[in-house]
């Protein structure tokens, strides 16, 4: 009988190992007080618990009424927001730039935290999509999306942990997805170790980092992830559900850090 599929993490603050699906992740809410604005509708408990008022009243003919509202609890910390930072090279094309794509047109429409997306491949290192919630935004962004060429990864990882130090009074939590190797560097520099040095400025700029890639690069990866302090997710192959799954599961830890 064939093992179950897992992800493997590995924290370098603190090693452990777990599975892709620990279920749902509990979100804290509360109902709006007297005079305080809503900054975040918690649009699903809403639905729920006006669905289940009609129920309990014989499907009374109010859809929506203020006793349903339920918010999103904001912490005292910095809002959070997540930056995909994504390999567009070569060995992307296909199936795995379509998983990406997917993930991002995903989080941006599921998430309260704006979204922004960063891609890099040889000759082309950019900030596609700046910090938004907007889906029109996010989808034309990766419509300019392609794979080719090369991976300079270090480039990347410095243009995200630039681009993320400059949104200050911010928490950022940042996602590197990638299938292969640094394979391209700017002069002589050694590409691995051009990226694992790039990898030392995101840990210095404070950013929560995560890295998520394929079973054949884990040595590589585990050298870069220790020295940037990141979450290493090693995976069976590029999948838009496990990638959401993950987001999810991080974007609680980081939060919880805030308390």
């Amino acid at each position: 009988m064939p093992a179950s599929k897992q992800i493997q993490r590995f924290n370098y603050r603190r090693i452990r190992q777990t599975r892709a699906t620990n279920g749902p992740i509990a979100e804290k809410e509360a109902r709006p007080k007297a005079g305080e604005p809503v900054t975040s509708l918690a649009l699903a408990e809403t639905m729920i618990a006006a669905a289940r008022r009609r129920f309990a009243n014989d499907n009374e003919i109010n859809f929506l009424k203020k006793e349903d509202i339920r918010i999103q609890h904001q912490t005292g910390g910095p809002p959070l927001e997540v930056c995909l930072l994504v390999d567009t090279s070569g060995s992307m094309n296909g199936k795995r730039i379509r998983e990406v794509k997917t993930l991002a047109d995903h989080l941006v429409r599921q998430m309260h935290e704006p979204l922004s997306l960063v891609t890099f491949q040889e000759g082309d290192v950019s900030v596609k999509v700046r910090s938004t919630r907007n889906t029109h935004r996010v989808r034309y962004g990766l419509a300019a999306m392609s794979a080719a060429g090369l991976t300079p990864l270090g480039e990347g990882i410095r243009l995200a942990a630039s681009y993320l130090s400059k949104r200050r009074g911010k928490k950022h939590l940042l996602i590197l997805i990638t299938d292969g190797l640094p394979t391209w560097s700017i002069g002589d520099k050694d590409p691995y170790q051009d990226a694992i040095e790039a990898g030392e400025t995101v840990k210095k700029a404070g950013i929560n980092f995560i890295c998520i890639g394929l079973e054949p690069q884990r040595t590589f990866l585990e050298k870069m992830a220790e020295k940037a302090d990141a979450s290493l997710y090693i995976v069976d192959d590029l999948d838009h559900k496990e990638i959401a799954a993950i987001t999810r599961r991080e974007k609680s830890r980081v939060k919880l850090n805030e308390n």
